[in-house]
This record gives C-alpha cells, structure tokens and sequence, in this order.
C-alpha cells in the first residue's frame, strides 16, 4: 500500500510540473513530465488521472502544431473515458477533439464534437465537477463560434445566450471580454448594431484587458474585424495599438509578425500605400524568421515524438518483464493480482473461476533428470496451459511447479473440457519421470472453485477457494481434477 501510494505521489508531482512547464512555454519538458506521469497512473491502475494526462498530452501536441499526436492521445483518452464510465470527464474530450475541427475550419464535424460535449455536461457526476461552469461556457461559445461561420446567426445567438448564462464571478475575469467580442461580431451581422455602440468602450478596454491570455490574439482580430466592418477606423488604430504594447512585452517573432500583419490590413484599408509599402517589407524580413523557427519547433515537435516512442517503447518492454514470469512467458504474481481486480470488478454477481495446478512429483524429475530438464518441463507445461485457456482465460506461474487459472464470469460451463483436455496434452507430451509415484511420465493435478468473490478479495484470497479442491485431487489418485461449485 505505501508502494502505491508512493507512485501515486510521484505521477501527481510529475503531472502539475508538467503543466507548470506547459504554461511557461517549455513544451519539450511538459511532455516528457506528463508522459511519466502517464505511464504511472496507468502502473497504479488510476483510470480518471491517466485520462486527464492524455487530455493534457493532447494539448501539448496541439500547441506545437502537431496535429496527428494531438487527435491521437484526445481519441486515446476518450476511448479510456468511454470504456471506464469517468462521465465527468468526456464531455472535455469531445469539446477538445471538436476544437481541432474548428481550428483547421472543418466547422460541420466540430459541431458535432460540441453537440456531444454538452450532452456530457448535463451528467450529474459532470455537474458536480468544480469546472462545471467553465467546461459548459467553452462548449456552448464554441457552438456559436461555428455556427457563426456557417452563418448561421440565430442557432450562433441561441448557445451564446448559453454560454452567457455561465458567466459568474470565477469565469468572468477570464472569459468577459471573449464573449463580449464575440457577441458584438455576431450582434453587427444580425444588423443590431445599437448593442455594439453601447459597449464600444468595453471593446476598447479589452485590447487592455483581455486576461484570456489563450485566446488574445484570437480576441483581438475578432475585435480588429469587427471595427473594419463597422468602419470605425480610429476604433481600429486603438486596438492594433494596445496590441502593440502587448507585443513589446512578450517580444517575439510572431507577436511582431502578428502585429505587423494588423498594420498591414490596416493601412491598407484606409489607403495609405506608402506606409503598407513599409510594412510588407518588414513583413518579409518577420516572416523569413518566423519561418526558420518554425522549422525549428517542427524539429523539436519531432525529437520529442521519436523520444517518446523509443520511452513507450522501453516502458512497454520493462512493464512487460515486471508482470511477466522469465522462465515460461506466462504472467507473474504481480499479474494475477492486478488482473483479479478487474475480474472481480466486473464478475456482476456472477461466478468466476479460479484454477490451481501442479506438477505431480516434480522433484523427482528434478532429481533425476536435473534443473536444466526440469526448466524445459515448465515451459511445455506453461504452453499446454496457455493454449487451453487461450480465448477464456488467464494462466499465471504462482512459483515453482504452480500454476494460477483466472475465469471470468460465464466461463464455468468451459471449466471440465479445458481440465480434460489438459490432461490429455500433459499425457500426449510424454515426458519422463520415472521415479514418480503416480506413473512413469508427467502428470499435473487440477483444482477448481466456481464461485462469486467478495469486492474486497486479493489475487491470493481467490486462490483459497481451489487449493480446497487441488487438495482433494492430491490426497486421492492425483492426475486429475476436482470442481467445487459454492
């Protein structure tokens, strides 16, 4: 228990560090933090937080412009919430994936992404979700966003109204003036334009003020937009120089790219050729930049995808050798007590099966023919037991000449054909052991219990049921098997 607590601990740290470095714009770090992080909650069997790390991977990804891995761990991620029921957690991934679809304007399948969100969001294990309010204003001003596109202001004008109605003191600060751009856009198109004049100095103060930092520039050529078609020019010039302040302070190429590209459309519009002429070659110069980190980050975007396969890759062989027995390739002890977990999870009231065989007189053969022969028996024997069980069940190597048989639910009629049928194989290898007392070749004893298990019950507490059945065929002929259904 402390074990797992300890990991816990560990992929939480790793987790929060991750989106610290996200946040501060170190991608490369943020992925490689979060993919441990990954890989622990799923070592700890942590279903909802290894769902939030994929959603958190999909975002990092997204934010490089790696499309592909971005919509491979938001689909990834999805599936786990499908399949493990975290209902409060699904509508995220399908308002995630429906983003990416916005994003490349395919604004059609991101409706339906978003359609499902909000489906999601009215779960009651979704409501209870401190995020609740947040979530439910995303998806419903994505919605109108599309909508908006396809122009289609009405159905637009009904989620933002939603979306609206979601706006409380802790969303307010981040999202206010996102939704106050957005509105008088969709207001001016649907010719209400007295709406628009009478926030005109919201409008303003938001080139200030925008505490959405994810969606400023977006915000802010939303509001530049709105000005040129409104044709209040000096409007305009206000905001693209409130976006110039905030240019100098983060001081990159693409901020300065971004604002020249305002300046440009512009003067432009207002007809002042000479200074646009100026403007396009600085243009140039920012772009060409631009461009060569561009090429850089797509360097980095694939260092890191390549660095993270060759992890998978290691940790799937690691994780492999830790759940698995060395000498046959069956599973391990660790393994039959992860794996009666979801046994038992999902059993329903039902009656699961539990196996245990051993060899007959195994240290005679041992004895008399050496470990090295002995070694070779366990492998046939751990074949013969993989095949029997191959479409039903599980078999695991519980210690020398031992092995573990997990069933789940309405398996049990299949119980006496997989116990023949392994005596008959047993039979067909016909290996030695001379100095056995039950007969001359190998032999392996058989022990069922068909039974419902309690929820609070180890991999090692199953194994009680058949060791009373095991024991039943030890204490009489051997070489056979016994089935107690309780």
């Amino acid at each position: 228990m402390e074990q797992q607590e300890h990991i816990q601990k560990l992929a939480d740290e790793y987790y929060e560090e991750g989106r610290a470095r996200f946040f501060d714009h170190k991608l490369e770090e943020a992925a490689m933090l979060v993919q441990n992080a990954l890989h622990l909650y799923k070592k700890c069997d942590d279903m909802l937080k290894y769902a939030t790390a994929l959603n958190m991977l999909g975002v990092i990804y997204g934010a490089t412009g790696n499309e592909t891995m971005a919509v491979d761990y938001l689909v990834e991620g999805l599936e786990c919430a499908i399949d493990y029921q975290l209902n409060n957690i699904t509508a995220l991934f399908y308002n995630n994936i429906g983003s990416r679809y916005q994003e490349l304007g395919e604004h059609e399948k991101a409706i339906d992404y978003f359609l499902k969100s909000a489906r999601e969001l009215q779960n009651p294990t979704c409501i209870k979700e401190e995020r609740y309010r947040s979530w439910t204003l995303i998806t419903y001003l994505n919605l109108a966003v599309s909508y908006y596109e396809l122009n289609l202001y009405e159905l637009s004008y009904k989620y933002l109204e939603q979306a609206e109605r979601q706006l409380d003191e802790e969303v307010e600060e981040m999202y206010h003036y996102t939704v106050l751009i957005f509105k008088c856009r969709l207001l001016w198109q649907m010719e209400k334009g007295d709406y628009v004049y009478e926030h005109m100095e919201d409008l303003l103060a938001s080139g200030e003020k925008d505490s959405n930092a994810s969606d400023y520039l977006s915000d802010m050529k939303d509001l530049c937009q709105l000005f040129r078609d409104m044709k209040e020019y000096e409007y305009w010039k206000q905001t693209i120089s409130a976006v110039e302040t905030y240019t100098i302070d983060q001081n990159t190429v693409f901020f300065r790219l971004f604002l020249t590209e305002l300046w440009m459309d512009y003067y432009q519009t207002v007809g002042n050729e000479e200074r646009y002429v100026e403007l396009c070659v600085a243009h140039a110069d920012l772009y060409k930049r631009q461009k060569a980190i561009d090429v850089k980050d797509r360097a980095t975007a694939i260092d890191i995808k390549v660095q993270l396969r060759e992890k998978e890759a290691e940790r799937k062989r690691v994780e492999t050798m830790s759940v698995t027995d060395a000498l046959t390739g069956l599973g391990n002890r660790y393994s039959l007590e992860r794996e009666a977990v979801h046994i038992i999870r999902d059993a329903g009231g039902e009656r699961i099966t539990v196996g245990v065989l051993d060899i007959d007189c195994f240290k005679q053969l041992n004895d008399t023919y050496g470990h090295i022969q002995g070694d070779r028996c366990l492998k046939v024997v751990a074949d013969i037991l993989k095949e029997a069980v191959m479409d039903c069940g599980h078999v695991y190597r519980f210690g020398g000449d031992e092995f573990v048989m997990l069933f789940p639910a309405g398996m049990e009629n299949r119980i006496e054909g997989i116990a023949e049928a392994i005596l008959q194989k047993i039979a067909e290898a016909g290996i030695a052991n001379e100095h056995s007392v039950v007969q001359p070749n190998l032999t392996i004893s058989q022990g069922y219990a068909c039974f419902v298990p309690e929820g609070t019950e180890s991999g090692a507490r199953l194994i009680e049921h058949a060791d009373k059945a095991l024991y039943y065929v030890k204490r009489n002929s051997r070489n056979a098997y016994y089935i107690i259904r309780e």
